[in-house]
């Protein structure tokens, strides 16, 4: 019997999730499928309607919470992010996990630095200073929303700083929407690596700046990662269980997006 899976969220047509995990399933030989469905709020009631076949969802904006909320058990990480984006049919009911952040740990694994700046304020932002924080890094933070960033910076401890200074960081990842560091490109003078959870369109404004004079990761390495991250769930592993052959399987993958572009 095939095994269903789905990412969920408003608006999903563009989302790269059924193309890396359907490539996944056929690496592995699994017989299951993947797809990605419009759904903007209502996770119980759609997980409602689901047959015993479904075992697993991804979730993306705006569902992130709910998913948080609706898991009968969450993951301590997922607790901590205050957002879920996996959720796995078990005996009991569905459990609740945070792939995001080991997806932007694996984004930067073997890069080389020290201070860390993280734009943005909602659940991406929250994952990455988790992420950092995991790796012990100094981690400052900057948003649009500076009363929310000021709340953000109380709660993990770290400073509110000006944008001007955010970038200065040995990194900086951007969680903001595509193109929302675009009104402030020309006054900014980037003097370190950037990593843009955004990954379409691509390459960003952002991206282009800092490739100018520095090294830019693009946000499909933390997508392909946490989707990695949710193959292990699917299979029943742990988050920080690594499947067989996993190298081979992340090339699959690779190789299946670059024959999509």
């Amino acid at each position: 019997m095939t095994s269903h899976y789905a990412v969920l969220g408003s608006p999903i047509a563009h989302s790269k999730s059924p193309l890396i995990h359907n490539a996944a399933f056929g690496f592995l030989g699994a017989d299951s499928d993947y797809q990605a469905i419009e759904l903007e709020e209502g996770v119980a009631g759609f997980i409602a309607g689901l047959s015993s076949d479904w075992l697993g969802l991804s979730l993306t904006m705006p569902l992130k919470r709910e998913a948080l909320a609706f898991g009968d058990r969450v993951d301590y990480l997922a607790i901590e992010a205050q957002a879920a984006n996996t959720l796995i049919r078990t005996n009991t009911g569905w459990d609740a996990y945070n792939t995001d952040i080991f997806g932007i740990g694996q984004a930067l694994e073997g890069s080389d630095f020290d201070s860390v700046s993280v734009l943005g304020t909602g659940a991406t932002a929250r994952s990455a200073i988790i992420a950092m924080q995991q790796l012990e890094k100094k981690v400052t933070i900057w948003g649009r929303n500076e009363i929310a960033g000021i709340r953000m910076a109380k709660e993990f401890e770290c400073a509110w700083v000006s944008l001007d200074k955010a970038v200065r960081a040995d990194l900086t990842i951007s969680t903001l929407p595509g193109g929302g560091l675009d009104q402030y490109l020309e006054s900014l003078s980037p003097q370190g690596m950037l990593l843009d959870v955004a990954y379409d369109p691509w390459p960003s404004g952002a991206a282009k700046l800092w490739s100018v004079n520095h090294e830019v990761i693009s946000g499909i390495e933390m997508l392909i990662w946490q989707a990695i991250g949710q193959q292990r769930l699917f299979a029943g592993n742990q988050l920080e269980e690594p499947l067989e052959n996993e190298h081979k399987l992340v090339e699959a993958v690779r190789e299946a997006l670059s024959m999509a572009k």
